[in-house]
């Protein structure tokens, strides 16, 4: 099968242009005039469509021009080809104006956000000051599909099983996961807890993304008896169960980042040692500007140098 550019009819735009303004003026004198052609061109630019379509046009006499019922019939696709044309030649000029497609898309998920707020933002803002930053909150298995889609410029987030194999992997940090309980359970008397200590314990956990299933795989790994009884969407969710003693919470440390609460601590879950790889990861075949690889190299070399610290 022949690429589909060779089954394009051999017109230019311009040649469309010059049968629009003709038939809109209806007089070729001042359709050429209009476009800065001579007659002759006019003609035969308008013969040339004829031949390709194979059938006439126009009906010329020397008192008057009139469209056939076959130029009437091509007018308005004729109009809407010159009209998308038009239009994608201003997104292109605004793209080489702007110096790239004037956004950069970056996706995370929500525990990571620590690493990202405020200097990201502000790094990349005074290195591009033209280039404008979207940010994409989302599950890991939802940003994983954003990056092999082509939804998003790049990413950060948890490698894992479900990887997809189109993506680029730049390691940051390995996140330990680690149980938040109040300060009066005695639990909290150790600040290093082994798993097996909370098999008689209801849990709370995330319902969304990779953590349920990362700690399950590692429970039954380990025979160990470890199940969810309460799962949860959001953040506040999770430590007002805590709060309310209904239930201890297990998530990786990246979220306690934030957690100022006097009546709840963190502890380190060991025997065994569990944690996730944080990445930022972008698509192998990326087809982004160079603005946009740029800004991703910055992002990149900035977030080692902050988990590095």
């Amino acid at each position: 099968m022949s690429e589909p550019w060779r089954r394009l009819p051999a017109l230019s735009l311009k040649q469309i242009q010059y049968f629009v303004t003709l038939a809109s003026l209806r007089h070729f004198t001042d359709t050429a005039n209009k476009l800065a052609i001579s007659q002759p061109a006019l003609s035969s630019s308008i013969r040339q469509i004829e031949i390709v379509l194979g059938g006439k046009l126009i009906h010329r006499t020397a008192q008057a021009m009139t469209l056939t019922e076959l130029g009437l019939a091509v007018l308005p696709h004729a109009e809407r080809l010159l009209n998308v044309a038009h239009s994608v030649f201003d997104d292109v000029q605004r793209i080489a104006a702007e110096g790239g497609d004037g956004a950069v898309k970056i996706g995370l998920v929500p525990s990571v956000s620590s690493l990202i707020f405020p200097s990201v933002p502000e790094l990349i803002a005074e290195r591009f000051p033209t280039l404008r930053i979207e940010f994409h909150d989302r599950t890991n298995d939802g940003l994983l599909k954003g990056l092999e889609a082509g939804e998003l410029d790049f990413g950060i987030g948890a490698v894992d099983s479900s990887l997809p194999a189109g993506l680029d992997v730049f390691p940051l940090l390995e996140d330990e996961f680690v149980v938040v309980t109040r300060r009066d359970d005695a639990l909290a008397e150790s600040l290093h807890l082994p798993w097996r200590q909370l098999t008689q314990r209801h849990i709370a956990i995330f319902s969304k993304g990779n953590i349920s299933r990362m700690v399950s795989s590692m429970a039954e790994t380990h025979r160990l008896s470890i199940k969810a009884y309460y799962h949860v969407d959001f953040l506040e969710t999770l430590y007002g169960l805590v709060r309310s003693k209904l239930a201890v919470a297990i998530l990786p440390r990246l979220y306690t980042t934030t957690l100022c609460d006097p009546e709840l601590v963190v502890l380190t879950l060991q025997q065994p040692q569990l944690s996730r790889s944080i990445a930022l990861m972008r698509a192998t075949q990326s087809s982004s500007s160079t603005l946009n690889d740029e800004c991703f190299k910055l992002v990149l070399l900035h977030l080692r140098d902050v988990v590095t610290k």
